[in-house]
Order: C-alpha cells, then sequence, then structure tokens
C-alpha cells in the first residue's frame, strides 16, 4: 500500500513538470518548478528508505534490544551484508539496520540469535567495555566483537513494580 502510495507521488511530480512544461511561452516563470521536480523526487525516493521495514545502512543506537538477525555471506556477485532487527529505545516498532559483513560480526550475530531462540533479552551496542571476567562485563554475559565495532550483551531481567500496600 505505501509503495502504491510514493509510485503516486512519482506521477504526480511528473505530471506536474510536464503540464507545466508543455503550457504557455514564458518558460522563465516555469523554471522554478521543472527545477524543484527532481529535488521533490529524490526527498520521496530519501524518505522511502527511512521507513520502518526497509533497512538503513548504519548501526543500531547503543542500548537498542536485539530483535533478530540475518547474514547474506559474501559471493562474487556482492560484498555480503548482515541485517539487525533492533527495537530502538523509546520506539514502538523495531528498525532493521544493515551493517557491513564481516566473520567476526557473522558469529557475534549467531551466538546472539541462539540466546534469543533461548529466550535472553540481549541489547547491541557499539561502546567499548570494561571486563573483569572474561565474557562477563559487570555481571552482564557479552558476545564481544572486535574493538570499535559491534557487541552484544544480556539485558538484566526488568525490574518488578513494587507490591501495592493492601489497606
Amino acid at each position: 500500500m505505501v509503495a502504491l502510495a510514493f509510485a503516486g507521488c512519482f506521477l504526480a511530480l511528473a505530471l506536474l513538470a510536464g503540464l507545466v512544461a508543455a503550457s504557455g511561452r514564458h518558460w522563465l516563470l516555469r523554471l522554478p518548478i521543472l527545477a524543484a521536480t527532481p529535488v521533490l523526487a529524490v526527498a520521496v525516493w530519501w524518505q522511502v528508505s527511512q521507513r520502518d521495514g526497509l533497512p538503513v545502512g548504519g548501526r543500531p543506537p547503543d542500548g537498542s534490544s536485539f530483535v533478530a538477525g540475518l547474514v547474506s555471506p559474501p559471493s562474487p556477485s556482492g560484498p555480503g551484508a548482515i541485517y539487525l532487527w533492533t527495537q530502538i529505545p523509546g520506539a514502538n516498532a523495531p528498525k532493521a539496520f544493515k551493517v557491513p559483513y564481516s566473520p567476526s560480526l557473522e558469529q557475534q550475530v549467531a551466538r546472539a540469535s541462539a540466546q534469543a531462540r533461548k529466550g535472553a533479552k540481549l541489547a547491541v551496542g557499539s561502546k567499548p567495555t570494561r571486563k573483569g571476567r572474561a565474557g562477563h562485563t559487570r555481571g552482564r554475559s557479552t558476545i564481544q566483537g572486535p574493538p570499535g565495532g559491534l557487541r552484544f550483551y544480556r539485558l538484566p531481567p526488568p525490574a518488578l513494580a513494587p507490591k501495592a500496600a493492601s489497606q
């Protein structure tokens, strides 16, 4: 449905540009509309790529809850990519991110996905951690990546609401 709305916007822009180009003899008055049409088309295209269901390039924000991951390994036709679905803090719906493929990130995503299937709540971060014991960070187990890369860590259990005093 959304794709049809954006296709309709593109057709309306093309129709408007065609009508402006075909009408009248004063081309200087039509020039701003003709110049604005490609800019508007690019703006609509950019909005399509920013929709929640389409993956965006870049890293998920620190503290995003890990939902799922999909690895597309490199092939002769492309460099490969890793798709991460995360719940951004404060957002209502998960967002998809496309990050460059690396073998170490592939292993981390596989381990994080296995933990998530077992019911563990994980988060994604990119900040370096201070490690006490190997594999643990202040009571949280981590799946440690390369320095400066993404890391997946187990979220603490949610705090229980205090019991209301009965009267």
